[in-house]
């Protein structure tokens, strides 16, 4: 079954005035919510991941104070927190790396579900998607990324990272 797994779609991220916001990060937003709603037409898994931090993460050492569990700057942003409110086949995985697969439930759930195909979007292309999607793929598991959806802080990196996601990880660019 194909699922569809939004990567930290988060205030924090790509609302103006987030911690880690970055200009230009919301213009993803409008095409993932319009990519959601076709996967909630056919019913099919929609999977959103969250940077979840603790107050005292030592991920803050690098980066600035983001995403710390349960505050406002974690929460999936505005508009696609109400495309998914009340869609039964929306799950969460809350994460603390870049991996959506670190010390999380992702791997069962991917059984649970029985998926064997991911079409991937959100941000930040050259972090939380590219080593999400090697992970991925190191699990044999066909990716599709949709380019217009994902955006980084550096077009160098962005495309450095869908560049390393088609030709190494063999990940299907769209």
């Amino acid at each position: 079954m194909k699922a569809l797994l939004i990567i930290d779609l988060q205030r924090d991220f790509v609302d103006p005035g987030g911690v880690l916001y970055y200009e230009g990060a919301e213009k993803v937003v409008d095409y993932i919510v319009s990519l959601a709603e076709r996967f909630k037409e056919d019913n099919l898994p929609i999977i959103t991941t969250q940077d979840w931090h603790d107050e005292d993460d030592r991920e803050f050492e690098v980066w600035p104070k983001h995403c710390v569990a349960g505050s406002d700057g974690a929460r999936l942003t505005e508009k696609l927190e109400k495309a998914l409110d009340g869609y039964e086949n929306h799950y969460s995985v809350k994460k603390t790396r870049f991996s959506a697969f670190y010390k999380t439930d992702f791997d069962e759930l991917i059984k649970d579900l029985g998926i064997d195909e991911f079409e991937v979007v959100g941000v930040v292309t050259n972090i939380c998607v590219m080593f999400t999607v090697e992970e991925i793929r190191n699990r044999d598991i066909p990716v599709k990324v949709h380019e217009k959806g994902v955006s980084s802080y550096d077009e160098d990196l962005h495309r450095f990272a869908i560049r390393q996601m088609r030709e190494v990880l063999g990940a299907e660019v769209i």
